[in-house]
């Protein structure tokens, strides 16, 4: 399956930046083919803007912010946070701004420590974005990724159970694992439902979950969260930013004292080790004698892929889940 066709769902969601990133002035931001610029009104609100003047077409992320507007750079245009042009300060006094000076404004919300845009188009969205689960009353590392290689790459590389045994050395618990047992015959339950898909195992033969278990679960358009035994979470947001381009956004959970949100500068380790690897793969993508081969343990992310494509078609509803069967699988890990 060739992952360039595979379009992302357009009317959801998506992250901008962290909230911790937007401050006193403008931020650039890429979302989907979306080049935005994200900034605070004066009531400290989060607005999102295309990124371009309407005057000449210089990138406004470019400008400052003044009382509560976004002033261009060049010629100190202003906007407000729906976009609409407010003041033109070389307009002599009795001029009107002319109808038409704005520039197009994106639905922004500010929730669970990031700054959302919705990519819909011009309605409305149905609702605010979706709770991070869990995100109230945890303590949360959080930080930003950027990856050479197409999103929905990176997103399964978090529903595929097998890599981190061989891809996260000395990071990684399944790694530790096996160093002591070595690989082992395991069992997963791999089901649907309207937000996604769920694996979830090691069970036994009647399906049921040990202490040990992780739950790896996928929600449109484009969240992950692996939750562990234990008070320890972690959950990807991978922002598609253009071609064989995305940012992953992360958050992980633990037991430290402190602010609820704690800004991580650089890249963790065990994110470089995906990265590597996942801008290697990005390359076999234009290798004509290149074909890629699965096996059982490779159905979450078949699956996902699947899921991804319905519902980047609107196709993804309760009732297309429902009519998914669970599905058992076998692996070696």
């Amino acid at each position: 399956m060739n992952e360039k066709n595979v379009i992302p769902p357009r009317r959801c969601w998506y992250i901008a930046c962290t909230s911790a990133q937007l401050g006193r002035g403008p931020r650039a931001a890429r979302v989907l083919e979306h080049e935005i610029v994200v900034y605070r009104d004066g009531g400290g609100r989060a607005a999102a803007l295309h990124d371009r003047c309407c005057h000449r077409g210089v990138r406004l992320s470019l400008g400052r912010v003044v009382d509560g507007t976004l002033a261009c750079g060049y010629h100190g245009w202003r906007f407000d946070g729906g976009g609409r042009c407010v003041h033109i300060p070389s307009l002599v006094e009795g001029r009107r701004i002319a109808a038409g000076c704005g520039v197009p404004a994106l639905p922004c919300v500010e929730r669970c420590g990031y700054v959302w845009v919705w990519t819909g188009g011009p309605a409305e969205p149905p609702g605010p974005p979706p709770e991070i689960p869990g995100f109230v009353g945890r303590r949360w590392s959080q930080g930003t990724v950027e990856h050479a290689c197409d999103w929905l790459r990176a997103l399964e590389n978090n529903l595929d159970w097998c890599h981190p045994v061989f891809a996260h050395r000395w990071t990684h618990g399944l790694f530790y694992l096996a160093l002591v047992r070595g690989l082992a015959a395991q069992r997963f339950e791999l089901r649907c439902d309207a937000e996604g898909m769920e694996l979830r195992g090691p069970v036994d033969a009647n399906g049921e979950a040990g202490a040990g278990a992780v739950s790896l679960r996928y929600s449109v358009p484009c969240r992950a969260i692996i939750a562990g035994p234990g008070a320890r979470r972690i959950v990807v947001h991978v922002v598609p930013t253009g071609p064989q381009r995305c940012r992953v956004e992360w958050l992980v959970s633990g037991r430290w004292f402190g602010p609820q949100i704690r800004t991580v500068r650089g890249e963790p380790a065990i994110f470089r080790q995906d990265r590597v690897l996942l801008e290697s793969a990005a390359a076999a993508e234009a290798d004509p004698q290149w074909r890629e081969r699965s096996v059982e343990a490779d159905a979450p992310t078949l699956l996902l892929r699947r899921i991804v494509e319905l519902a980047g078609r609107g196709e993804w509803t309760a009732e297309r889940a429902a009519a998914e069967p669970l599905r058992t699988v076998q692996l070696r890990s």
